[in-house]
């Protein structure tokens, strides 16, 4: 039993996969890119500081409406109906973006991207795990942090490229890239007789075989999924253990390149290079965790994971200072974090919920965690501005959370009766050597 190697994925599968996964892309290329676009429409339109210092969190909000509505939506009208509806939205909210040089369309355009993206995360990853068999289930959930990285990385790669261009043109590329990614993403959804019958034909499969007809088909309300106990109790620590995550990976992702920068005095190259070691280290590592993610090596990889990010940022802490070995500390963090974080995260949503509250609780989870983040984001110059070591020092601090969240949750598991591939195989393989 300890030794069977998990099946290799269908081409159905793989496909659903390739397909949800786009999801994941376009959120983090949305974020990203209106990172780089920030100072080209600050210039551009003249925006005061407060203005510039909304747009980042406005979408971030809007994203967390979005992960809240759409997630209740998909449960109740159902999972693939708003699957197709959200991407289209993202297209559209993007090439108004793209292409428009009003400031209230500019809003519009953000404001329907993040929606739509925030509504597509939870809905995806529902309709991936309600057709997925249990022995590539981590696989495939884990994979969409493949798409996540991927976004970071190819949007600073265009915003590399476009660099010299003048005015905003630079956008019409960044954002005109992500909407032709969903509206052809939406194409492949709504046209596709084959994509079709593959959706179709894996969620008869997977619940046939698990006998979870009925229980996919209800319909249940939000306000009586949260009466339940043996579902409130795993989204309060989902939740929490996703914020105290999430508030690190924020912070650096939106504010590495100001870290550096402006409060470290090192040049804009620098911190570029920085970053990109970083996030390509980190699409290294979920390669790594794809391959453990359905194995008994799982949680000897996430408890890994948790001690690099304790021992990074507690050496950062002490160096806040001396921008080389925060430097490294970031790039170790970077590398661990991705073991100890959202593709985790995301195989336990799927896990805890049953298939009918699997999107809304999601949705509820993410919500939550970007709306707090986003008003976190609002203070972190400042704390950074007060001392930077304190700031580092608070980011240690959520390592440690998150770290006794981890525990309680994998201790929760064989409590709430939650079939885990990855922890039954370890139980098994110490019973062996005994």
């Amino acid at each position: 039993m300890n030794n069977k190697v998990a099946p290799k994925m269908s081409r159905g599968q793989v496909l659903l996969v390739v397909v949800a996964g786009i999801a994941s892309y376009l959120d983090a290329s949305i974020l990203v890119s209106c990172g780089v676009a920030l100072p080209l429409w600050t210039k551009y339109f003249a925006f005061s500081p407060l203005i510039s210092g909304s747009i980042n969190t406005a979408l971030t909000l809007a994203v967390a409406i979005g992960a809240v509505s759409g997630g209740a939506l998909s449960d109740k009208f159902g999972r693939v109906t708003i699957f197709n509806l959200d991407i289209f939205v993202v297209a559209v909210g993007t090439a108004m973006v793209a292409f428009t040089n009003n400031i209230a369309l500019l809003f519009i355009g953000l404001a329907l991207a993040g929606w739509g993206s925030g509504a597509d995360l939870p809905t995806s990853l529902a309709v991936i795990s309600e057709r997925m068999d249990k022995a590539n289930y981590g696989k495939a959930i884990t994979s969409t942090q493949l798409y996540w990285t991927a976004g970071i990385i190819l949007s600073q790669f265009i915003g590399f490229l476009t660099a010299g261009m003048s005015d905003i043109v630079p956008v019409k590329y960044l954002f005109g890239f992500i909407s032709l990614m969903a509206f052809i993403n939406w194409g492949i959804r709504i046209f596709s007789k084959s994509f079709k019958n593959i959706e179709t034909g894996l969620a008869d499969e997977v619940q046939t075989a698990e006998g979870t007809e009925k229980i996919a088909e209800a319909k249940p309300k939000l306000v009586e999924l949260l009466k339940q106990k043996t579902i409130v109790v795993p989204l309060i620590l989902l939740t929490l253990f996703y914020l105290f995550w999430n508030l690190p990976a924020n912070s650096f992702g939106m504010f590495l390149n100001y870290f550096l920068v402006i409060v470290d005095k090192q040049a804009a190259a620098t911190a570029t290079i920085v970053a990109m070691i970083g996030n390509i280290l980190g699409f290294v590592a979920t390669l790594i965790f794809m391959k453990t993610a359905d194995t008994k090596y799982r949680y000897h990889i996430v408890f890994v994971g948790l001690a690099m990010g304790m021992v990074a940022m507690f050496i950062a802490g002490l160096s806040a200072s001396y921008w080389f070995i925060f430097s490294v500390c970031y790039i170790v963090y970077m590398f661990g974090y991705i073991w100890i974080g959202e593709p985790i995260y995301k195989v336990w949503t799927q896990s805890f919920y049953p298939v009918n509250a699997r999107a809304s609780m999601t949705g509820f989870s993410l919500g939550i965690v970007r709306a707090l983040t986003a008003a976190f984001a609002l203070i972190t110059p400042t704390l950074m501005a007060i001392s930077p070591a304190l700031f580092l020092w608070i980011l240690f601090g959520c390592v440690i959370v998150y770290g006794i969240f981890s525990i309680a949750i994998v201790k929760m598991i064989p409590k709430y009766h939650i079939h885990d591939t990855a922890l039954e195989q370890l139980h098994a393989a110490k019973a062996d050597k005994k």
